[in-house]
């Protein structure tokens, strides 16, 4: 079956937990059948990593995924996957300490973050960009819009990675700091694009006027097709990063050589084959002032006057909603 890029990303953190050359927690009850030490993952996602994604079959795949993996690395793997709606359910397997790895989005560990139940550990990095990445908002150079301001009435579409909520809050957060209408009013349509090519293109061809997309997706659209470097910059976002891995803060010490595998799955070829079909180059620690940048970005956001009037990106919905075309 086909993946869509948010459920790779999720398959793709837990998959690299499976694939640590650690030995798994052997259970109460010994080894299982055959010798095999047996060990147990609970895992949970926040449901926005999986848009368009029938959750049955995500969590039906990925376990027959984790128990082929165990197996290589010479173990039984339980595992659980959950994916939760809300903060407020994650919180809540947090608090009851049944929970062994998140996967999350930087919106969701923010609001995370005060509750002290969660640590940050890892988040993913791609070249070019690291692991933190700007947006931008290209034109076509023969369009003559050479402001943001000048993109009133014109149409406008918007990729994001994840849930694609990053990429409507900052162009709502632009719009304001640029003293504009929100989206909804000031363009003539702004519509979410499913792919940052769909995205592109049709700014190059002159089928959209402007798009938001981020700035790592545009650089590799460039090295495929060097004519798209005519595209023109009005603005960036300051570098930021969107996903976190994180483990509960209450837990015992997460053990060292977990992490480390999992730092390391880009030396070992089979780990870079992982790597490469979940399009990402590594796995990095998220490091001090990581998350700063993401901080204000929804700090600004959540501060808009209106903003529940404006497009508040929706869980679990790419789509723009909200943003409608006249």
């Amino acid at each position: 079956m086909s993946l869509c890029p948010p459920y790779r990303r999720f398959a793709w953190c837990l998959l690299l937990v499976l694939c640590a050359p650690a030995p798994a927690q052997q259970s109460a009850s010994g080894p299982a059948a055959g010798g095999h030490p047996t060990g147990h993952l609970r895992g949970i996602a926040s449901a926005k990593v999986f848009n368009g994604v029938n959750r049955d079959d995500a969590r039906a795949t990925l376990k027959i995924w984790f128990d082929i993996l165990a197996r290589q690395r010479g173990y039984v793997l339980d595992s659980t996957i959950d994916i939760l709606d809300s903060v407020t359910e994650i919180k809540e397997r947090l608090r009851s300490h049944s929970v062994d790895l998140l996967m999350v989005g930087a919106r969701d560990y923010l609001e995370l973050e005060s509750s002290n139940l969660i640590l940050p550990v890892l988040t993913d990095s791609r070249s070019p960009g690291g692991a933190l990445y700007s947006y931008v908002l290209p034109v076509n150079p023969s369009s003559a819009v050479t402001t943001v301001k000048g993109l009133r009435g014109r149409n406008i579409l918007v990729s994001a990675r994840g849930s694609g909520e990053t990429g409507t809050a900052w162009l709502e957060v632009l719009l304001d700091r640029e003293k504009l209408s929100p989206a909804a009013s000031f363009f003539n349509s702004a519509k979410a694009a499913p792919k940052p090519l769909a995205c592109i293109l049709p700014v190059f061809f002159g089928t959209a006027d402007a798009c938001i997309v981020d700035e790592v997706n545009l650089k590799l659209a460039q090295q495929m097709n060097p004519q798209l470097e005519k595209l023109m910059v009005l603005a960036r976002s300051r570098p930021l990063v969107e996903s976190v891995i994180g483990v509960p803060s209450a837990a015992r010490p997460y053990p060292k050589e977990l992490i480390e595998s999992m730092l390391s799955l880009y030396e070992d070829p089979r780990g870079r084959q992982l790597l490469m079909i979940f399009k990402t180059d590594r796995l990095v620690p998220i490091q001090p002032g990581d998350l700063e940048s993401a901080r204000e970005l929804w700090r600004d956001y959540e501060r808009l006057p209106g903003r529940l009037a404006r497009s508040k990106p929706a869980e679990g919905d790419s789509a723009l909603r909200g943003i409608g075309g006249h």
